[in-house]
Formats: structure tokens, C-alpha cells, sequence
């Protein structure tokens, strides 16, 4: 047994020995194997990294690079800009510089002007001066001939109407002559015959006297009827009176302002009229010859421009002749009329004023004996 322990000691362990230091290196080959992949695997990802982050910043140096050539583009646009401003400048200041020498120039030409200037004013202030004082005289004079030709009108409207009613008293006398001498004739007739018939008669001027009072006295009561209708007509109508032996008509119930056409109101009021007077008429005797006189009258302010008419003459001549036409068709005899314009010259109110003027604005007519010149 001894023995065999020897022997059991005497065994050779160096195979065992190199397997398991070999084995050991192999664990530390793999061990360093396993560090080297994974270093490797870590480098790879890093190097990944840092390609994209390359990648962008080439991306970014080409952008940049873009934005520095647009710069550059800017920049020598501008820098052409501002050569051509600096040119600009220069030249602004060339033309400052002469225009600098320019208003010296005329400040110098001013100042030289502005004496003169002054001793001008000066001797245009005196005849200014003279010129206002001849002026004055001058307007005077207008106004002291206005006044001479308004007094030279009034006297030639008294001096017509004057005419007028001389024209009118002649004919009287004149047809007064030849009735007188018919009814001497008929006188010596009926004187005739009295003496025939031993009639006594009375004196011839007393039976002139009665004649011409019984055709007096019919004209006067178919003035008289005439009146008393349109008296009826016009109650309570402040703008139609009756002045004397005549009757007014305000402007203003007839025309409308500037006008010489009868107005719509006008017209039936002139409807009115026509027939009462036609009714009148027939009840008249044959031998009464009557005439119906229209009268228009302005008041004193001056035709304004662009009218139909020149002056106050012809409106007021125009406004008569519009009511004269308008009662020919209503049916009154055209002998049984007629029609005169007075101007301003024949006023009611003298004053000057609105109201004045608005009573001087009118249509009168009146009734009266017709006469007839042969």
C-alpha cells in the first residue's frame, strides 16, 4: 500500500497544468476578443454620428455659402447705389451752389426793386388818392343824373297821362259836338212837329242836359251793378280792393314772381270777372258804348338779367296785355278793351320799402266811356 502511494505520487501533472493555462488564455483571448467587438461596435456608432453631423455641416457651409454670394450681390448693388447717389449728391451740390448764387443774385435785384417799389407805391397811393376823389364826383354825378332822369321820367309819364287825358277830352268835346248837333237836328224835327200838333217843347239846353244825364246815368249804373258784383266776388279777399272808380288786383293773385303769363289762380279769378261783366252786358242798352281800361304797374326795383322783357315798361305792358288777351277768350268783345303798362312810375306807396313795393305791384281796371277819334 506504501508502494502504491509512492507511485501515486510520482504521477506527471504537466498536461493538466498546460490545458488549463491554455484554457485560461482562451477565456482572456475572448474576453479581449469581446472588448475589441464592442469598442468596435461603439467606434462604429460614432463614426456614424459624426458622418451626419459632417453631412449637415455641408450642408450648412453650402447654405452659407449661397447666402454670401447673395451678400455680395447686395453689396455691390448697393455699392453702385451709392455711386450713383454720391453722384447725385455731387451734382445737387453744383446746382445748390448755383442756386446759392442765383438767389444772392436776385436777393440783391429784390432789395434794388423794393426801393423802387416803395417810391411807386408812393405815387401810386396819391393817385389813388385823386383817382377815389374823382370817383366820388363822378358817382355823384350818376346820382344826381339818375335823380334828373327818374324826375325827366315822372314828368314824361304826367306829360303822357297828361296827353292822354287831353286826347281823351278833345274827343269828348268833339263827340259831345256831334250830338249836339243830332239832337238839334232832331229837335228842330220834334219843334216841327210840336208846332204841328201846337206840342210845347222845352228849351234846347235842357233837353241836351237831359239826354246826356240819361246816358250819364246808365253808364254809371252799369258801373255801379259791375261794382257791386265784383264787390261780391272779392269779399274777404285783402288782395283784390277797389280804390275809387277802379279795382286792384295785387300782382301776386295773377302772376307768379317775374312772370307775364297768367297764373292758374289768376285765371279763375279772371273766369270770374269775364262772366259777371258779360252778364252785365246784356242787360245794357245798345248805345252805351263802354271800355273796360287794364292798367299794369311795377314796382321800383330793376328787371333782373336773363328776363323775356327789358324794363319795368315792358312787363308791366306785357302783364296788362296777358289779361286783356285772356278775357277776349273768355268771350268779351275785343272793343270792350284795352291795355296800357305804367312801369314803376304811377305808385301807390311812394315809400321804399317791401311792402311798398308789394302794393305798387299790381293790375288796376277801371270802366269809362270809350272814345273814338274820327
Amino acid at each position: 500500500m506504501i508502494a502504491n502511494k509512492i507511485k501515486r505520487r510520482h504521477v506527471d501533472y504537466t498536461w493538466p497544468g498546460f490545458v488549463d493555462a491554455l484554457s485560461s488564455l482562451l477565456m482572456v483571448i475572448i474576453f479581449v476578443l469581446m472588448i475589441f467587438v464592442l469598442s468596435q461596435f461603439f467606434l462604429s456608432q460614432k463614426m456614424n454620428g459624426q458622418d451626419d453631423a459632417l453631412i449637415k455641416l455641408k450642408t450648412n457651409l453650402i447654405e452659407l455659402t449661397e447666402l454670401l454670394s447673395i451678400e455680395r450681390q447686395s453689396t455691390t448693388q448697393l455699392t453702385s447705389h451709392l455711386s450713383l447717389l454720391e453722384q447725385k449728391i455731387a451734382t445737387l451740390g453744383n446746382e445748390l451752389k448755383v442756386e446759392n448764387e442765383l438767389n444772392l443774385q436776385n436777393q440783391e435785384e429784390l432789395i434794388k426793386n423794393k426801393f423802387i417799389i416803395d417810391i411807386n407805391d408812393k405815387k401810386i397811393k396819391e393817385l389813388q388818392q385823386t383817382l377815389d376823389l374823382k370817383i366820388k364826383k363822378i358817382l355823384q354825378s350818376k346820382i344826381n343824373m339818375k335823380e334828373k332822369n327818374t324826375e325827366i321820367s315822372k314828368k314824361d309819364g304826367y306829360l303822357k297821362a297828361s296827353k292822354d287825358e287831353i286826347n281823351k277830352l278833345v274827343y269828348a268835346s268833339l263827340k259831345l259836338k256831334n250830338k249836339l248837333s243830332q239832337l238839334q237836328a232832331l229837335l228842330s224835327a220834334y219843334k216841327t212837329k210840336d208846332e204841328k200838333e201846337k206840342v210845347k217843347t222845352l228849351s234846347i239846353g235842357k233837353d241836351l242836359n237831359s239826354a246826356l244825364a240819361r246816358k250819364v246815368e246808365e253808364l254809371q249804373k252799369f258801373k255801379s251793378e259791375f261794382f257791386g258784383r265784383v264787390k261780391e266776388l272779392i269779399k274777404d279777399r285783402p288782395e283784390i280792393r277797389i280804390v275809387g272808380d277802379r279795382f286792384v288786383f295785387q300782382s301776386e293773385v295773377l302772376f307768379t314772381q317775374g312772370s307775364v303769363e297768367i297764373g292758374s289762380k289768376g285765371q279763375l279769378e279772371m273766369v270770374k270777372l269775364a262772366s259777371t261783366l258779360m252778364e252785365i252786358e246784356k242787360s245794357l242798352p245798345t248805345d252805351i258804348d263802354w271800355i273796360l281800361q287794364i292798367e299794369g304797374h311795377t314796382d321800383n326795383l330793376s328787371v333782373r338779367a336773363g328776363q323775356t322783357y327789358k324794363d319795368n315798361w315792358e312787363l308791366s305792358t306785357k302783364r296788362a296785355l296777358s289779361v286783356l288777351r285772356f278775357l277776349i277768350k273768355q268771350g268779351i268783345k275785343p272793343s270792350r278793351l284795352s291795355a296800357s303798362g305804367y312801369g314803376s312810375f304811377q305808385p301807390i306807396d311812394k315809400n321804399n320799402n317791401k311792402n311798398a313795393r308789394e302794393k305798387n305791384r299790381r293790375i288796376e281796371m277801371k270802366i269809362t266811356q270809350n272814345i273814338k277819334f274820327k
